[in-house]
Parts: C-alpha cells; structure tokens; sequence
C-alpha cells in the first residue's frame, strides 16, 4: 500500500491533481492513501498486519503509535550521512555548507528526528559545479538502490546506533533564498546551486526582483560595495561580494514575460537596470 499526500490544486484551472507518488502507484496498480497528516496515518494502517513501514521525504514526524504498528519497525530513506544533517532539507544544506560528500542513510525510526539507528548509509561525492536537482536526483536513485538491498533481509538485520556529532538541517524557508553580497563570492554560488530548483535565490535591484539561476564565483578583488554591479563586457553581470566577485550566469527579472536570460540578454533589454554602478540590495 502507497500513502502519499491528498490531491492538490494546480496548473492555470486550479483543478486537484495527484502527486507524483500517486500517480506512480496508480499505474502500477497499487492501493493508494492520502492521509490529511501524521493523525490519519494509523487508521488507513489499522485494518492491515503490515510488516514494514518505509517512509520517504515526508517531512513530518510519525506519531508514535503509527511507528509501533508494523511488525519490523517503520524504515526511513534519510538523504544524508547521519548524524549530519538530520531534519528536512539535508540536500539543500550540505551544498550550502560547502561539504565536499554526502550519501543516504536506510534507518530504523523513533520517536526523535531522524535519530534511529543506521541499517545500512551509502557516500556519494558532490560534485564542483553540482546542482541541487543533480543531487538530489542522484541521491533519490542511490536511496532506491540501497533501499532495496535492505528490505529482503529486514528481519535479520540489525541497525547500529548513529555516532558523532549531530548537525541540524531545518526546513527551508524565505531568509534562505535572500542573496546576502556580504557573503563571499563562492558562499553565494553554492546557495545559487542548490536552491535555483526549489527556491531560486533573490535579490532586489532599484525596486525590482531578480531571480539568481546561476553563476560562477571569481578570485577577483575590489574596493565597490557588496552588491555593486562592476564594469565588464557587455555580455556580463559582474558583481562585487564580500570576497571576491560573481559572474551571473542566467537570471529571471520580474517584470515582463520573466523568462530565465543569460547577462546580455538581460543588459540588452534591461539596460537602466544592469547598468555598471547599480546596487543589489
């Protein structure tokens, strides 16, 4: 049986469309669940003897009860080595701290956040220029993959209890998307990286917003304000950091048709706005 989140209202109608979860359990003709959260969780497993529970980027904590329902325990694909990063935006966090390896770890769930046990963890290197969507999807396949090497021999495994100090990944939010140009060059490229496919990373300029897709950090230096738009090419958007200087690479400008450019296209058609001397707040 699948338990995934209720029908959401999307596209231009506004009309409820399953996730992509259901929609996969549909077509392969399983049974499908959609808890309104946590509460409902155990009555859609009570009428059942289940074995195992395995849940999957749910976000939410299960009350304790529905964890002590299946016979061998509720199993959690976490996108992390744990204990580092435990909560809900591991991916997003570990690009962002600039880890050079990451991973997935299969645990056995308790009562905390993500503080169970370990079955089995599997490492995967980030790489230079990784996006947050490149790793994630390399690291949903890798989770899939170690996943169902634990499952067959769920009952005869024993989880070995998490060691090392822990790190905290909370969830997402608004502050984490503002671009700070006191930041290093560098500091400001991983945050692009990793969040251009969730939350894209924002700046204003003169009272518009731009969204940051993408960008390189140079080793540049210079004495102009954090934010400062540098004199260059006209098929370039340098700005200056706290550290070093950054190039942008592709941006969305809020006005318009607010499709993704590339920094002449932008200059070009923006000229007023991207103009050497202009200042992101």
């Amino acid at each position: 049986m699948v338990l995934t989140q209720p029908d959401r209202r999307a596209g231009r109608g506004r009309r409820p469309a399953p996730s992509p979860v259901k929609q996969a359990a549909t077509a392969a003709s399983l049974p499908v669940g959609t808890p309104n959260g946590p509460a409902d969780i155990l009555p859609a497993l009570a009428p059942m003897r289940v074995d195992a529970l395995v849940v999957a980027a749910y976000g939410l904590l299960l009350p304790r009860r529905a964890l002590d329902h299946p016979r061998l325990g509720c199993v959690n694909v976490h996108a992390s080595l744990l204990p580092r990063w435990r909560g809900a935006a591991p991916v997003e966090r570990a690009m962002i701290a600039g880890d050079t390896e990451t991973g997935v770890s299969i645990m056995r769930m308790d009562r905390g956040l993500d503080t169970g046990p370990v079955y089995r963890r599997a490492r995967l290197r980030i790489g230079a220029r990784a996006t947050g969507q490149e790793l994630d999807n390399a690291l949903s396949r890798l989770g899939a993959e170690l996943l169902l090497d634990v499952l067959p021999n769920l009952a005869a495994l024993t989880p070995d209890p998490q060691d090392g100090p822990a790190t905290y990944a909370p969830k997402l939010g608004p502050h984490d998307s503002v671009a700070d140009w006191r930041r290093s060059a560098v500091e400001l490229d991983r945050r692009i990286r990793a969040l251009a496919y969730r939350a894209p990373v924002r700046a204003g300029l003169e009272g518009t917003r731009i969204q940051l897709l993408s960008a390189m950090p140079r080793e540049s230096s210079t004495s102009a304000e954090p934010g400062t738009i540098l004199p260059s090419g006209r098929h370039e958007i340098l700005v200056a950091c706290g550290s070093g200087t950054l190039a942008i690479e592709s941006l969305k400008v809020n006005r318009g048709k607010g499709r993704t450019m590339g920094p002449g296209d932008a200059r070009n058609g923006f000229p007023g706005l991207f103009r050497p001397g202009a200042r992101f707040q």
